[in-house]
């Protein structure tokens, strides 16, 4: 459900006249949203006060709403900081305990470059958020499901190849979290990948544009089984093959 299915679902519940409906939808439409107090919070209490709408009925579309979009919050989170090492690297974490930060004490030769370790392989996440393209709106107004049709672009960027053995992509949508694993090589010779990101970095970083019209040229790469770091595993082995 996003944001227009939300409406409807509101309209629909509203027991009152038709009159009533038109009324209350005219005086959203002309006002003036500041958050918190936006179009949907102005439209139940319109609602509520025509005695059309029930407090219960209201919890019911509210629980409704926040199942089917359980990681709106994710899309809150401001700092790039926090959500690419606070929240990204610690989600993938949760889904492999075996993968540990990188340190010295596991890598003599690390200094930052990548982020986690699992049993000898160096491994880099980096994280994007799925919103419409075309809007203006804060990204969890503009937040997408994984099914939306609409133009996205997820732009996974400094990539170092060179500096780590796998890559984890993480990608956001508003009802879902998709990971992608591939060895450092697929993704230096991958067909999408931009070398030398910044001027003056002599092609030592890159990027990657994901969009809507070619997220499925990744699909080999989804996690979709149990055993992430047996997943990581192979993704290493076909990069030393």
């Amino acid at each position: 459900m996003d944001l227009s299915e939300l409406k409807n679902r509101i309209c629909e519940s509203f027991t009152g006249t038709a009159d009533d409906l038109e009324e209350v939808l005219k005086i959203v439409e002309t006002d003036s949203s500041v958050f918190p107090f936006n179009e949907y919070e102005h439209l139940i209490c319109n609602l509520m006060e025509k005695s059309g709408l029930t407090y219960q009925q209201y919890l019911e579309i509210r629980s409704e709403y926040v199942a089917e979009n359980p990681n709106l919050w994710i899309f809150e989170i401001s700092a790039p900081r926090g959500f690419g090492e606070k929240f990204a690297e610690t989600y993938v974490r949760g889904m492999c305990p075996d993968l540990k930060k990188s340190s010295k004490k596991l890598d003599a030769d690390c200094s930052g470059q990548y982020d986690m370790w699992l049993d000898g392989i160096r491994i880099e996440v980096k994280a994007s958020r799925a919103v419409d393209s075309n809007s203006d709106e804060p990204l969890y107004i503009k937040a997408l499901s994984r099914t939306s049709k609409k133009p996205f672009l997820m732009n996974f960027q400094q990539l170092k190849p060179q500096c780590c053995d796998v890559f984890i992509w993480v990608a956001v949508f508003r009802n879902e979290i998709v990971l992608w694993v591939m060895s450092s090589d697929e993704v230096a010779n991958h067909a999408l990948f931009s070398k030398g990101q910044h001027r003056g970095n002599k092609g030592n970083e890159g990027q990657l544009h994901m969009k809507d019209d070619n997220i499925h040229l990744f699909d080999e790469y989804v996690f979709n089984v149990k055993d992430l770091g047996e997943f990581i595993k192979n993704a290493a082995k076909r990069g030393e093959s």
